[in-house]
């Protein structure tokens, strides 16, 4: 498949809406609590560090998993299931990857000063894992996980240009969501929200260059 075939296959366009709604709900609510416990530091420190943090995580991998295997541009593949059983605790490692990936990421200087990398980063750690499996089930051994450096000056372009335009959809809609919610503030709220819609073509330049190393009979 290509980048476009991929991204307008129904399989993923159901991903992405299961994503986005589960992202919108994360979000709403993780607002809402970060609020209520905004006067009490230990309890705004573990929702906004950690518990909001997994959440993410979890609403990441669940697109991964449900966008799987058009993600990857194929169509037939062993079931998710079956690559998950495959293992042990492999949901629980992909979970944990994107969680500690969400903390740590941040705490570097370079990625701090770059935010628009950090989302993408944490998806394509996760693709990978999940491609690493689909290849062992296929006994592949000989796959290069590092992009050409056309491939990687490109992932760098577009999640440039898609955090930049999903920085302006959020001031647009600001106003809008300020007055919708009766409260000031709301565009770190929209940019969350909207931010991994924006970049999957991103993450799906990445898988598709993954799965082209595949060789189906």
């Amino acid at each position: 498949m290509t980048l476009f075939e991929s991204l307008f296959h129904p399989q993923l366009l159901f991903a992405l809406a299961v994503f986005g709604l589960v992202s919108v709900l994360v979000e709403v609510v993780a607002y809402k609590v970060l609020l209520v416990v905004a006067d009490v530091p230990p309890s705004h420190w573990l929702v906004a560090h950690t518990i909001l943090p997994g959440a993410r995580a979890l609403a990441l991998v669940c697109f991964i998993l449900v966008a799987y295997p058009v993600l990857f541009g194929v169509e037939s593949a062993p079931a998710i299931g079956t690559l998950l059983a495959g293992g042990q605790l492999r949901l629980t490692s992909l979970v944990n990857v994107v969680f500690l990936l969400s903390l740590l990421l941040p705490l570097v200087p370079l990625f701090s000063r770059w935010p628009a990398v950090v989302l993408p980063l944490q998806a394509i750690a996760a693709s990978g894992m999940v491609f690493h499996w689909l290849a062992d089930s296929h006994s592949i051994t000989d796959i290069h996980y590092w992009p050409d450096h056309g491939t990687l000056l490109s992932l760098l372009f577009i999640a440039f240009i898609t955090h930049a335009l999903a920085k302006w959809l959020s001031l647009q809609l600001e106003k809008r969501i300020d007055r919708l919610i009766d409260r000031r503030g709301s565009e770190p709220l929209i940019y969350r929200s909207v931010v991994m819609l924006m970049q999957v073509p991103v993450i799906l330049l990445y898988t598709l260059t993954l799965g082209r190393q595949l060789h189906y009979s």
